[in-house]
C-alpha cells in the first residue's frame, strides 16, 4: 500500500483528540451511580409542598452509607413539631431480585411500620415525592437506553431511557434522565406512569462541588395533573464523617 494511502488510513481509524464513543444508556446510568464518590453523607435539608392551595414546610436530615454494593439511608424530620422525629429507614439493594427494604417510624403513633409493594408508590409525607424514590435503584433494576444527546443551558447532556426490568417492581412504566455528560449528576428526570404518561418532573440545580464531590443543592418537582410541587433547598452537606454501620439500623429510628 502506498505510505500516503497507508496514513490516511491510520487517521481516518483513530478518533481525533478529545473525541469521545458514543456510550450505551447502560454506561451512562454506570456513570451516574458512580457521580457520588463518598462512603457517607450527611444532608440538612428544607422542603417546602404546593399543595390544594396550601403550603407546607418540612426540615429533615438525610443520612447516607454505602455498604458496598449496597447502600442504607436514613431521613429523619426535625420540624414542624407534629411529625418531629418521624423517620424513613431504607436498605437498598444491589440485587435486582430483592426488594429493596424500607420502615418508617411514626413519632405520633410511637409506630414503626414496614413499607413495601404497592405502599412504596404513596406519597412521601404528603410531597410530590413518592416513597419509592427515596429508595437507591440499582443499576440493574431497570433496562436503560442512550435516546440521544440534547444541550440543557450550555451544558452538553445524555439522555436516557430507564425501564424497570420487573414490571412490578415500580409505579412508573419509566423514567426519562438527562444526565450531564460533565459531572454525571441529572438535571432532569421525567418520570411516566403505568399509562405511560407524564406524571411529573423533577428539576435539579445549585450545582457545587463539596470537598471534591459534585453535588445539587436544589430541586423542584412539578406534577401537572395534581396542580402541586415540591421544592427541596440543601442547606448543609458533610461527606465522609465516618457514620457507624449501626446509625443505619432499625433500633435507630426511634430516637
Amino acid at each position: 500500500m502506498p505510505r500516503f494511502l497507508l496514513l490516511a488510513f491510520i487517521l481516518l481509524a483513530c478518533p481525533a483528540p478529545g473525541a469521545a464513543a458514543t456510550l450505551t444508556g447502560r454506561e451512562v446510568a454506570r456513570l451516574a451511580d458512580q457521580a457520588d464518590s463518598s462512603r457517607d453523607a450527611r444532608k440538612t435539608m428544607l422542603m417546602v409542598i404546593n399543595r390544594d392551595g396550601s403550603q407546607l414546610t418540612r426540615k429533615m436530615e438525610m443520612f447516607t452509607k454505602k455498604f458496598p454494593p449496597d447502600e442504607r439511608s436514613l431521613i429523619r424530620f426535625e420540624a414542624p413539631p407534629d411529625i418531629r422525629d418521624t423517620s424513613y429507614l431504607t436498605w437498598s439493594w444491589d440485587d435486582p431480585g430483592r426488594e429493596d427494604d424500607m420502615w418508617v417510624f411514626l413519632s405520633s403513633e410511637n409506630l414503626v411500620r414496614r413499607i413495601s409493594g404497592g405502599g412504596k408508590t404513596g406519597s412521601f409525607m404528603r410531597s410530590d415525592l413518592a416513597n419509592e424514590d427515596i429508595e437507591k435503584r440499582a443499576v440493574a433494576d431497570d433496562a436503560q437506553t442512550l435516546l440521544r444527546e440534547e444541550t440543557v443551558e450550555n451544558v452538553p447532556c445524555w439522555v436516557v431511557e430507564y425501564i424497570p426490568e420487573r414490571a412490578g417492581d415500580s409505579g412508573y412504566a419509566k423514567r426519562v434522565a438527562w444526565i450531564r455528560q460533565d459531572i454525571h449528576l441529572p438535571v432532569r428526570i421525567d418520570y411516566h406512569d403505568k399509562r405511560g404518561e407524564l406524571l411529573k418532573t423533577a428539576l435539579y440545580g445549585g450545582f457545587s462541588q463539596i470537598d471534591g464531590i459534585w453535588t445539587y443543592t436544589r430541586m423542584r418537582i412539578d406534577t401537572p395533573r395534581r396542580g402541586s410541587q415540591t421544592l427541596i433547598q440543601i442547606t448543609d452537606v458533610t461527606y465522609n464523617s465516618g457514620l457507624p454501620d449501626s446509625f443505619f439500623e432499625q433500633s435507630n429510628l426511634k430516637r
